[in-house]
């Protein structure tokens, strides 16, 4: 039952798409408690039946995009915003959350600068790192469809499908590092991020290394270089404003407040997994905008790995010789649009050259010698 009162009898896809258009085609003189209302039926409509018809991501994204293109997000999205975040402080329904988050997410993206808001989001981002922290079988892929999942004769799906604490904590991730990627928080504002999860995230990296599906993976690592960004400028520059993508001047490095760091020190011996995919994604990186973000905080991290003389020679020597080529083919091929990107890879080329391995290997430099 909704917030009007109406139960919903969903028997195929057909009728089940046709009831959320329905609900969202409001009357000409709707009240705001109509609205609030109808952003709440559209919410409770989709966790009710989202494993049955929104399973697979473009059929949750569609559902999105049919609100965003609504008059509620057209017209008082400032409205149905804060009203979102409000829910997803107040509710403990786990279906209702992940249909909330994915609101959040959905426009966010669309709109960054309600992204940068700390004060709506700070109540929010402990019970999405309550997400990120639960314990979950590592061996549990996080596919919409799960690999027992049939489609029906309904238009939708049968079997059994991916936990939904599984969804919660890789649409956290997400949300943490979208948050994190355009905030500027204070050094008080990163207590929130403690040394146990900082650590967890680290071992989340390791534990869903075989899995199928590298996005989790990768998502947990953007969010990890996000958080070393934030932690990098706030100990760098703690009362002034956070700078565009750029290095500290005199190129010294952010001090023992940066957790990413010291927590990545003390466990440079089982983070292996994490080195690794931080060369493969800036190896696969296109030149989406998600992307070009991604490596200048990639860079950004491996600037401060070889600066710093514990973690200087953390990577493997063959992966230091895959990371010079990375380098040469990005300084070659980006383009003139990118060009603050292209110097930041020069400016980490050098300390990679000069401050690790191959300072007495000097690789694809006279005389031209080959890792082994």
């Amino acid at each position: 039952m909704d917030v009007f009162g109406a139960v919903y009898i969903i028997e195929n896809a057909q009728q089940f798409w046709s009831e959320l258009e329905e609900i969202l085609h409001i009357p000409q003189d709707s009240t705001l408690l109509r609205l609030d209302s109808t952003l709440r039926s559209f919410i409770s409509l989709c966790a009710s039946y989202h494993e049955t018809y929104l399973q697979s991501p473009l059929q949750l994204e569609h559902s999105c995009n049919l609100l965003m293109a609504s008059e509620l997000f057209i017209f008082h999205s400032e409205r149905m915003c804060d009203l979102s975040l409000q829910d997803a402080e107040q509710t403990t329904d786990p279906h209702s959350q992940l249909i909330i988050y994915n609101i959040l997410l959905a426009f966010g993206r669309r709109n960054q600068g309600f992204l940068r808001s700390h004060k709506r989001w700070k109540p929010l981002l402990p019970l999405l790192m309550d997400h990120v922290r639960l314990e979950i079988d590592p061996d549990i892929d996080d596919t919409f469809s799960g690999g027992s999942v049939t489609s029906s004769s309904s238009g939708g799906y049968r079997g059994i499908g991916v936990p939904i604490e599984v969804k919660l904590r890789t649409l956290s991730v997400r949300l943490l590092y979208e948050v994190c990627r355009v905030q500027k928080l204070s050094l008080n504002d990163l207590n929130l991020f403690d040394d146990s999860f900082i650590e967890h995230l680290f071992e989340l990296v390791e534990q869903t290394r075989d899995q199928q599906d590298e996005s989790f993976n990768y998502s947990v690592i953007k969010l990890l270089v996000a958080l070393n960004e934030q932690f990098m400028v706030a100990s760098l520059h703690p009362e002034t404003p956070r700078p565009d993508a750029k290095f500290s001047r005199d190129g010294h490095t952010p001090d023992s407040r940066n957790r990413v760091l010291r927590i990545l020190m003390s466990r440079l011996g089982s983070s292996m997994t994490f080195g690794e995919n931080l060369i493969f994604m800036l190896n696969r990186a296109d030149r989406t905008p998600e992307d070009l973000v991604m490596q200048l905080l990639v860079l950004k991290l491996l600037y401060l790995l070889f600066n710093t003389k514990d973690t200087a020679e953390y990577f493997y020597t063959n992966d230091l010789c895959v990371l010079v080529d990375v380098f040469l083919r990005e300084i070659l091929n980006l383009d003139e649009d990118n060009e603050s990107l292209r110097h930041t890879y020069l400016r980490v080329l050098h300390p990679l050259l000069t401050k690790t391995q191959l300072r007495s290997m000097p690789y694809k430099r006279p005389p031209n010698r080959t890792c082994s």
